[in-house]
């Protein structure tokens, strides 16, 4: 699926999309500056041990946080669950079952927060009351002994709640999609945390079925921060189509790749918070250093091509939204082992919450089907050879009782 094909998807969903954005100056309709009051839940996936340490690394605050203000690190408030990467690691090993599947998903990262001006209204004190209950709540759905670390941070512009959480469920299993589901049980979640938590702070549930998709943690934090929307497009080559030959020269495309980026990279740094955009800045900054390898260029263009049709796919909600998604669901499964394994995750993301099977869920099926088919070859085989065992066995003690019969053993 070339870059064309994905384009033409983006014209197929987005029609009603980019008219909003356009009658509201370029960006998505918001209500006014002052106004908002919504309380704020986000969840997460992490899947892997690698990518659970660099989450608690980053929430412990034991790495480099660009956004977040030194000088206010010590206004950060623990409230659970470990102190330091190491000990949270632990906890979890403590927790974790002893067999776990392939694409299992290891934790759940919550951030919780309220809208900036209604933070900023309510305080220090009320605010944290607020993170604080919050916590309670997130006790009360997953059981405080499975609460893997809970901080509040002060030192960003908004204070916000991060808690991470091993998804186990009553069997022990982890088991995220029971715990958190698809998207029914992400809204009913959101209702509940606002009915149970927000209203006695004068916070307000979101709009139900708005068309957002829950973001990525990391992109979440910068667009809570700087109320902005970010767009990255690769620059099609002067060549009729994205993959086409054409008469634009590799030197050209490669610099005019190379100002793209770099724009786009300083627009993440200006308008997006430091790491916490990490897969839009990383996806930016990747293409600027492949900048000098075509072939590389083009890959890091499908990446960012797909991830932005998958953004758009998420967040459409016309009519015809399960047939949008199944379509998009066909072209990305049959491009998706030529993209990056980040791209994958979060493609992958977005369709289990629209109940779709992603490309890791297909490979570990397809796995498992060949497994199996191995494993009853290897039985069959097996049988084979026990009969053939069984039968020479056979053939000797009927040669031993022949000759026994025929006047004793030959010498």
């Amino acid at each position: 699926m070339g870059g064309a094909t994905m384009a033409n998807a983006v014209d197929a969903v987005m029609g009603r999309f980019e008219a909003d954005k356009r009658r509201n100056g370029g960006s998505l309709p918001r209500p006014p500056v002052g106004s908002r009051r919504f309380a704020i839940l986000r969840v997460a996936k992490i899947s892997g041990k690698g990518k659970m340490a660099a989450a608690a690394q980053h929430n412990l605050r034991e790495r480099d946080t660009p956004n977040a203000r030194p000088e206010d690190r010590s206004r950060n408030v623990h409230l659970a669950g470990a102190r330091t990467a190491d000990e949270l690691m632990r906890l979890w090993e403590d927790r974790a079952p002893e067999k776990i599947r392939k694409n299992a998903v290891h934790a759940l990262e919550y951030v919780v927060t309220a809208s900036p001006e209604k933070m900023a209204e309510m305080g220090q004190t009320r605010s944290e009351d607020y993170l604080r209950d919050a916590l309670t709540w997130l006790q009360d759905k997953h059981g405080a002994e499975n609460i893997l670390s809970a901080v509040i941070h002060n030192d960003e512009i908004t204070p916000h709640l991060q808690v991470m959480v091993i998804p186990l469920d009553d069997r022990g299993k982890l088991n995220a999609r029971a715990l958190v589901g698809g998207k029914p049980q992400l809204s009913a979640m959101q209702t509940d945390f606002a009915e149970r938590v927000g209203v006695k702070y004068e916070l307000e549930r979101g709009i139900e079925r708005s068309g957002r998709r829950h973001e990525a943690i990391r992109s979440y934090y910068g667009r809570a921060t700087a109320n902005e929307t970010l767009t990255l497009r690769l620059p099609e080559r002067a060549r009729g189509g994205f993959l086409g030959r054409g008469a634009e020269t590799d030197a050209e495309y490669r610099d005019r790749l190379s100002e793209v980026a770099s724009e786009a990279v300083r627009a993440v740094a200006g308008r997006l918070a430091g790491d916490r955009n990490a897969i839009a800045q990383e996806l930016a900054e990747a293409k600027l250093r492949a900048a000098n390898s075509e072939a590389k260029a083009h890959r890091l263009g499908r990446d960012l091509n797909v991830l932005e049709v998958a953004c758009n796919v998420a967040r459409y909600d016309g009519s015809d939204r399960e047939k949008v998604l199944d379509r998009f669901q066909a072209e990305y499964l049959g491009l998706a082992a030529e993209l990056s394994e980040g791209v994958r995750d979060i493609v992958d993301d977005i369709l289990n919450e629209n109940d779709r099977p992603g490309f890791e869920d297909i490979q570990t099926e397809r796995e498992a089907a060949e497994r199996h088919a191995r494993e009853q070859v290897q039985e069959r085989d097996r049988a084979a050879e026990q009969e053939r065992q069984a039968r020479e066995k056979a053939e000797r003690q009927q040669d031993e009782r022949d000759r026994e019969r025929d006047g004793g053993w030959e010498r």
